[in-house]
């Protein structure tokens, strides 16, 4: 990942951890004015939750601040493993101070956003590929006007936009818990010295299965939805739901989808289209995937789903039995690491040399 891209992610986390540390002041100052939902360490006090946002957004600013104030990145005044090590607790920090409850918002966001990424997708194969991409645009078309006149899915956009009204200060604080932590691991990953660990060469040698199994989160999710358009719905579905309201059945094979194209975005990692855009898009096709497209994006996911994995098993849902259910449906829990751990083997790769992508050696991998 070149240096550029580095700087705006440490930038970035910079400023979401400038945030974080204003908003904790201010809730400190201003008690009994919080209506924020609270984080996975809310159960320990208000007060407690709040030191430890504000110590988790001081050592992200001081971090990232420290990094961006060399040239290489690295204060070579500081050891690199110290501040590693305190990148990653503050990070740490930052991700179980956020909020709860934003998970649903960020599916819905990445649901609308795969709607308007297909359609992209198609109108750079059509200028490539005429009949490749007229047929699949036959199938969204087709897909879209069956959910909007078949199963009433018109109004569900709206209503999901006007809803992000309640949301947007819990969603906004959220997003700069998510970009202070999400930005110190992309720093830490795209840093030459994190490669050079027994640790990090097995990751780097593990590196398919573990992007397999992450990906493979994703399926009984999308399982699910799709039971709604067979006569045995699964997971909250129900033929009198159904009927009373048939948008809700466009909503959850929606949710669905965009589940499942996560874990096709997360098999990228270790496929070809993830280091070059296939030739099938116009003005993109052959030429080599920048990093950061898809590092920093994965990173961000993976510090999201970590924190709301551990928040589903920590609170539970009704019964022992009702709350394995669910952490199966969602298991946030193993993709959030995995994705995180997969992430930075798809950085390692990408930054070594072509002969050394050619080895089978993983400590020439490494190395190199």
């Amino acid at each position: 990942m070149s240096i550029p891209t580095r700087i705006i992610v440490l930038l970035a986390a910079a400023v979401g951890a400038l945030a974080v540390t204003v908003t904790s002041l201010v809730r400190m100052l201003t008690p009994g004015t919080d209506a924020l939902p609270s984080s996975l360490v809310g159960n320990l006090g208000h007060g407690v939750e709040l030191a430890l946002s504000l110590t988790g957004a001081l050592a992200a600013l001081l971090v990232s601040v420290s990094a961006l104030a060399t040239r290489d990145l690295v204060n070579r005044a500081v050891p690199r493993w110290l501040l590693h090590t305190v990148g990653l607790v503050a990070a740490g920090i930052l991700a179980v101070t956020m909020p709860g409850g934003v998970i649903a918002a960020a599916g819905y966001t990445f649901a609308m956003m795969v709607i308007v990424g297909a359609l992209v997708l198609i109108v750079l194969t059509v200028l490539r590929r005429p009949l490749l991409g007229l047929l699949l645009a036959a199938v969204v078309v087709g897909a879209l006007a069956y959910a909007a006149i078949g199963l009433g899915a018109g109004p569900l956009v709206p209503q999901i936009l006007g809803s992000y009204d309640m949301i947007l200060p819990q969603a906004g604080l959220a997003l700069a818990h998510v970009a202070a932590a999400a930005g110190l691991l992309i720093w830490m990953i795209a840093d030459p010295s994190s490669r050079r660990s027994r640790f990090a060469r097995e990751v780097l040698r593990h590196r398919r299965a573990i992007t397999i199994v992450a990906a493979a989160c994703a399926l009984p999710y999308a399982f699910a939805r799709a039971s709604w358009l067979t006569p045995w719905p699964l997971f909250g579905g129900g033929a009198e739901m159904f009927a009373a309201d048939p948008s809700v059945r466009a909503l959850g094979l929606a949710l669905g989808a965009a589940m499942l194209t996560g874990g096709v975005l997360t098999l990228g990692l270790i496929l070809p289209w993830g280091e070059r855009f296939p030739r099938a898009f116009a003005g993109l096709g052959g030429r080599s995937v920048p990093p950061g497209l898809a590092i920093v994006p994965a990173s961000l996911v993976s510090v999201l789903f970590t924190a709301a994995g551990i928040q589903f098993a920590l609170e539970g849902v009704g019964n022992v039995e009702n709350s394995v259910y669910v952490l199966l449906m969602f298991p946030f829990w193993l993709w959030g690491p995995l994705l995180g751990l997969a992430t930075w083997a798809y950085a390692m790769r990408r930054a070594m040399p072509t002969a050394a992508k050619r080895s089978s050696s993983p400590a020439a991998q490494v190395t190199s």
